[in-house]
């Protein structure tokens, strides 16, 4: 059955027909909802393309690229497409989910064929100057069953996930070594004895500016020195947190200062923990606040009948220490 394509640039182009329920059908979080999408392209520093793969007219998925041009944009924002570069297949602003999606379950096969025809496509409107495509969050299996006959693949963080099977947190503690054990429950009746720590939809909890602010202290101490990418604009999280979808743990001193901020994409089974961000020590903030936080996403998980909490990237040991499993992750690079 034949593939037809529509690309968008989320910047310029209105919402595709149909496009709230291809993301519900596929099950896809909100970090995939246009008006999102739309703050990203604006803020990023290479053109965003978002493409719909349709058979027999029916909409069936969708694949997110950046459009990395042969001129580097160090501290720029995205204008007009190069003539020439590669394809970077990745989720915006979510490193936890992966680039491309379809609805329904189609098999290893079904997949490489639908991108193979994306690839195809997407390179005719293009032009022969994109020479190539790197899939990003490949999981174990999966290269197998993406396109191209010569792949080169890069080992990238591990994506930690965390089941949460259990009746309360005290289960979860004794899996725990004992100095760690004890150490979170001295700090979390610590913090609870002197902070406010609030959790639930974070458009009650915390302000679009507040969260902002803290999400930029994170990402800008942990960007790269090379291609430095800037953090997420007020738009966007005015976007994110005005939904339905996300959940937030707030931290807060007597005087109502927000010290802690984790944003918390919901989900029936496996939510996923978007982003973190704190002030300082020597800013007013809280040491160790950071560990505090998983304590109570755990809390909030398993009240809420979650299967499992997807804790992200970065971390690592850290989370495999709470109980995470790290899954291997890479990056896929494949000529065209």
């Amino acid at each position: 059955m034949s593939l037809t394509l529509r690309t968008f640039d989320p910047r310029h182009d209105p919402e595709p027909d149909g496009w709230e329920r291809l993301r519900a059908a596929a099950g896809q979080s909100v970090t995939w909802r246009y008006d999102l999408l739309r703050a990203y392209a604006w803020a990023a520093q290479a053109p965003l393309l978002l493409t719909v793969l349709s058979r027999a007219g029916t909409p069936v998925g969708a694949v997110a690229a950046s459009l990395r041009g042969v001129r580097p944009r160090r501290g720029a924002y995205a204008d007009g497409r190069d003539p020439a570069g590669l394809l970077d297949v990745h989720a915006p602003a979510n490193r936890s989910q992966k680039g491309w999606w379809f609805t329904g379950d189609p098999t290893p096969g079904e997949r490489r064929e639908l991108l193979s025809g994306y690839l195809r496509g997407v390179r005719r409107e293009l032009g022969l100057g994109w020479r190539g495509v790197v899939w990003r969050e490949v999981s174990p299996g999966e290269p197998e069953h993406l396109p191209g006959r010569v792949k080169v693949s890069l080992p990238t963080e591990p994506l930690a996930r965390l089941a949460t099977p259990w009746a309360g947190i005290e289960e979860w503690y004794a899996l725990l070594d004992r100095a760690r054990r004890d150490s979170l429950r001295r700090r979390a009746r610590s913090f609870a004895a002197d902070l406010s720590i609030r959790v639930g939809p974070a458009r009650d909890l915390v302000a679009p500016a507040e969260a902002a602010g803290l999400r930029a202290r994170n990402d800008l101490k942990h960007r790269s020195a090379l291609f430095p990418v800037a953090p997420l604009p007020l738009p966007y999280l005015e976007a994110l947190v005005g939904g339905e979808e996300v959940v937030a743990i707030a931290y807060r001193d007597g005087g109502g200062t927000l010290l802690g901020l984790s944003l918390i994409l919901d989900h029936p089974a496996w939510p996923i923990c978007l982003s973190w961000g704190a002030l300082l020590p020597e800013e007013g903030g809280r040491k160790h606040l950071y560990f505090d936080g998983y304590v109570r996403m755990v809390e909030w998980a398993i009240a809420s009948g979650k299967t499992g909490l997807v804790l992200g990237k970065g971390q690592a040991e850290s989370k495999r220490a709470l109980g995470a499993d790290l899954v291997p992750s890479a990056a896929l690079a494949v000529p065209l």
